[in-house]
């Protein structure tokens, strides 16, 4: 039976012509008949060719199937059908979902076709489909979620714990898997707080934040914490309890940092500020004020800053410039400080910018140049007078690059070497035949080391000239920078006479040296050759005092204990300096033995006690009684003999005189310590030098005594030494006293 178009679409015109549905009519082969606007946008066709298809089309085999059983039951029962949903394909190959229901249409009492209506339900499909996959999501956000979640049940006027998340069990390593299904009065019995929180948000079906600090007794650990409590119908509480306990402190860091970094700020000897995009000032610090010539106390937020520029107009350029790079770096300003003076300042900026990353002003430091600026003005004019120095300074001068090419030279380098300017640029220094065969290697060696950065001494060296005549010269080279381009500045000074004088001066030194030779064996000789005749004479004259001292008369007497006593100084006197000529020969040797220091101490006090009785001095001796180490008894002897027979000659009467012995640091330590005249330091430079005799003299000097040669402390020292000791002099001052200090070794 044939379809009449316009009788159906005056019969349904309301649904053809006004309905939000998608309408279209079938036969009941499945092909299509018609259809409404919105079916043909819907599924992408222009109407003829909609005419052409059928429900094959548009339908999955499943959904075809039923499709056919709903119209054959629709013919058989002339009913409308039920609601069903349908998956139909468009023309782009997309799916859409319809709930579709159809109704018979008659002719003559004939049902030919259905007329179908439908929803598009596609929109509520994809939000069904992504609510199932939400609660998934929330499933798994609850249970594997960050934050510990506990769920609260009001049952019976109780709230009783009925589940918690992972979070919750890691937070109380799992304790709280022992609470689940217990009362929150039991739980929280001493917490009336947590009690009121959960009753309140229960019953006025609110949320609650609280910040609480918790102690967990189960795992003996106190906590700050973030507290959500949330009211879900019709008998839950949701509890979130964040641990918050490193935020907080955090925040007192951070504050603290705050702090700081004002002070840091405010201490800074550069000028910073902060400013906006326009210009206002919004944050300096005092080098701000103190470099533009303000009070530092004075504030200048508010102010634009284009008032502290000499050409407002320029910041323009200056904030382009920021805005287009983020920084500006080393930039030039010419400004005004509170008076209008001029000053040159060099800013460092950078934009600020907020969350979102929009840029909303500026902070940065700055520093006042104006020396610098004038010094760079004044620079222009000293690179000219340079220029004049260079052409004519009486140095010779030539300028290599990396590559050992001559760029420049001066006119000095032409005359020395001969040869002209044009001949020397643009060639490889050492391909030219001005370097001897021998300082080539020097010179090669060298320059490498200048192009690495190493720093390299002068140097002296032979070069040829261009008639051919050998001169000798002295290097000198620098890296210096021109244009941003490194250079080596090798400056050659004719030094002839000089080699010349230093030739002069070995020959001398050959000289000296012979004679220092000489010297030294005139003194061993000498000092043997009158060991002999002293020992008659020092030996001659003890023996008539000790033999025949009574058969003298006063005067002979006398003039005998003179020869004696003379005798006996020169011979110290040569024994001094047979000792300095082992030293300097190296043959000063040491026969080691234990023995008791002390001991050796006392002896040299006592021989020497006639001394400290004759002059009244007061001595005070510590030593141990036992104190063994191994040395050479007669050098040590000699050696402490020295120390406090100076300390004797040089303590005035009624002085003291402090002896003490001990160990430390596994040392045996020896003080000799006297309240005599003391040490200047210009004096105690002497000390222990060869004939580095001290002399004083003079008013309130009367006790001291005079006599000696300077030998005694060098040689003190070189026995010290032998034994792998130490010795050194102390003293305040003068008339302060001195204080020797013996170290030897134990072992």
């Amino acid at each position: 039976m044939d379809y009449n178009r316009d009788e159906i679409r005056k019969q349904y015109k309301d649904l053809f012509e006004y309905s939000l549905d998608l309408i279209y009519a079938i036969d009941f082969d499945g092909n299509f008949l018609d259809a409404n606007d919105l079916t043909l946008i819907t599924f992408g066709y222009e109407y003829k060719d909609f005419l052409k298809c059928s429900l094959a089309d548009f339908l999955e085999e499943k959904d075809l199937k039923r499709a056919y059983r709903v119209s054959k039951e629709l013919m058989k029962t002339g009913k409308q059908s039920k609601v069903d949903e349908y998956k139909l394909r468009t023309s782009n190959g997309e799916y859409i979902y319809v709930d579709f229901y159809a109704i018979p249409l008659k002719k003559d009492g004939k049902i030919y076709g259905l007329l179908g209506i439908g929803k598009n339900i596609t929109e509520r499909k994809k939000a069904e489909q992504n609510l199932l996959e939400s609660e998934e999501k929330f499933k798994t956000i609850y249970k594997e979620g960050p934050i510990p979640v506990y769920i609260w049940r009001f049952i019976d006027g109780e709230f009783i714990l009925i589940d918690y998340n992972n979070a919750a069990a890691n937070f109380t390593e799992n304790s709280v898997s022992n609470h689940l299904g217990y009362k929150a009065t039991e739980i929280h019995k001493v917490r009336k707080d947590i009690l009121n929180d959960l009753y309140q948000c229960f019953s006025q079906k609110t949320h609650i934040h609280r910040q609480m600090k918790y102690e967990f007794k189960s795992i003996d650990k106190k906590k700050f914490l973030s507290v959500n409590y949330s009211y879900v119908s019709p008998d839950i509480v949701l509890v979130h309890t964040e641990d918050i306990t490193e935020r907080l402190e955090a925040i007192e860091k951070l504050k603290d940092s705050e702090i700081k970094y004002r002070k840091m700020i405010n201490n800074l000897d550069v000028g910073f500020y902060q400013v906006t995009l326009d210009g206002i000032m919004l944050n300096h610090n005092p080098a701000h004020n103190k470099i533009l010539e303000y009070d530092i106390n004075e504030s200048l937020i508010g102010k634009k800053v284009t008032d502290f520029w000499q050409y407002p107009k320029l910041r323009e350029a200056y904030v382009k410039d920021i805005m287009h790079n983020g920084f500006a770096k080393n930039y030039i300003c010419q400004s005004l400080t509170k008076d209008g003076k001029k000053v040159v300042v060099q800013l460092n900026s950078h934009l600020i910018r907020d969350k979102e990353g929009n840029p909303i002003g500026i902070e940065g430091t700055f520093i006042d140049i104006t020396e610098k600026f004038e010094l760079e003005k004044k620079l222009k004019e000293s690179e000219r007078k340079f220029r004049i120095l260079y052409e004519n300074t009486p140095y010779s001068i030539a300028l290599i690059n990396s590559n050992g090419i001559i760029v420049d030279c001066n006119p000095t380098l032409e005359k020395m070497i001969g040869y002209d300017k044009t001949e020397l640029i643009e060639k490889d220094f050492t391909k030219l035949p001005i370097i001897t065969e021998k300082s080539m290697p020097i010179i090669i060696e060298a320059f490498q080391k200048f192009v690495k950065g190493v720093e390299v001494h002068r140097i002296d060296l032979q070069i040829k000239h261009k008639n051919g005549t050998l001169l000798w010269a002295n290097l000198q080279a620098s890296i210096i920078k021109i244009k941003n381009k490194t250079f080596i500045q090798a400056i050659l000074t004719d030094i002839r006479a000089r080699k010349e004088a230093e030739s002069l001066i070995e020959t001398e030194l050959e000289k000296l040296k012979e004679l220092d030779n000489l010297r030294k064996n005139l003194i061993s000789r000498v000092s043997h050759e009158l060991k002999t005749p002293l020992v008659s004479i020092c030996g001659g004259s003890e023996l008539l005092l000790d033999v025949y001292k009574n058969q003298f008369k006063k005067e002979p007497l006398e003039i005998l204990e003179l020869i004696e006593k003379g005798g006996k100084r020169l011979r110290f006197l040569v024994d001094n300096l047979i000792d300095i000529s082992r030293v300097e020969y190296g043959k000063l040797k040491l026969k080691k033995e234990n023995n008791n220091l002390s001991v050796v101490i006392k002896d040299v006090i006592n021989e020497l006690m006639y001394l400290i009785k004759d002059r009244k001095l007061n001595i005070h001796v510590s030593l141990p009684d036992n104190l063994v180490l191994s040395f050479d008894k007669i050098r040590l002897e000699q050696v402490i003999m020295n120390l406090l027979s100076n300390a004797i000659k040089n303590t005035p009467p009624s002085g003291n005189i402090s002896i003490d012995l001990k160990t430390a640091n596994n040392s045996a330590e020896l003080s000799i310590k006297d309240t005599g005249i003391g040490l200047t330091k210009k004096e105690m430079d002497l000390l222990f030098t060869r004939f580095g005799k001290l002399e004083r003299s003079g008013e309130g000097f009367e006790y001291i005594d005079i006599q000696g040669t300077g030998l005694g402390l060098y040689i003190t020292k070189e026995i010290i030494d032998l034994h792998n000791g130490e010795i050194r002099a102390e003293s305040p001052g003068r008339n302060k006293g001195s204080n020797f200090i013996v170290k030897l070794p134990l072992n």
